[in-house]
């Protein structure tokens, strides 16, 4: 038993402690890709695909960075210290594959600890969907089509009120069951 403890203290003290989980991130060729990555406030922050170095923090360590991936990448911990997440831009089928964020941090002493995140890119190539004339909306053609109607509905309205208006005034003046008119001054 005291040995499983000795073993499990060299194991955490020799920084061999490590998280690691797997997401896949879709990306199109010609356009950038975000590659997530939290963790908590890091010192030290290293994007890898494979063995090749893609984006470290913090940049005064550029220099290890691979040729590809030089002035194509940003992170976010200078704004969002727990942000570790990786911006690839103008990606190509080059840049498909599985990238490895490790987020560095000191413990008390000499130990370290390493958390880390897959994500596997997957790169396809762009391809617009078009879309059809019927759900592109001009702004007078829709003008035209809403009030076009609302105006036939309002003259057929005052038709109607004309229509009843002259035919009482009609029934009015020939209708014989009234009384005639009678002269109000005698001559």
């Amino acid at each position: 038993m005291m040995i499983l403890a000795l073993l499990t203290l060299l194991l955490i003290t020799n920084g061999s402690a490590e998280e690691e989980m797997v997401e896949t991130v879709l990306g199109f060729v010609g356009h950038d890709v975000l590659l997530p990555c939290s963790c908590s406030s890091v010192p030290e922050l290293v994007w890898q695909k494979g063995q090749r170095v893609v984006s470290v923090y913090p940049e005064d360590k550029r220099s290890s960075i691979d040729q590809d991936y030089m002035d194509r990448t940003e992170n976010f911990l200078r704004t969002e210290k727990t942000n570790c997440s990786l911006k690839i831009l103008n990606i190509s089928f080059a840049d498909e594959g599985v990238y490895t964020c490790y987020s560095i941090f000191s413990l008390p002493g000499t130990a370290r600890s390493t958390q880390s995140l897959k994500v596997n890119l997957t790169v396809s190539e762009f391809v617009p969907i078009p879309i059809p004339e019927l759900f592109i909306e001009d702004k007078s053609v829709t003008a035209v089509t809403i009030s076009v109607p609302i105006l036939a509905v309002l003259l057929l309205a005052v038709a109607v009120i004309l229509t009843i208006l002259i035919k009482r005034r009609h029934r009015t003046n020939t209708d014989p069951d009234l009384p005639a008119q009678q002269r109000m001054i005698d001559v």
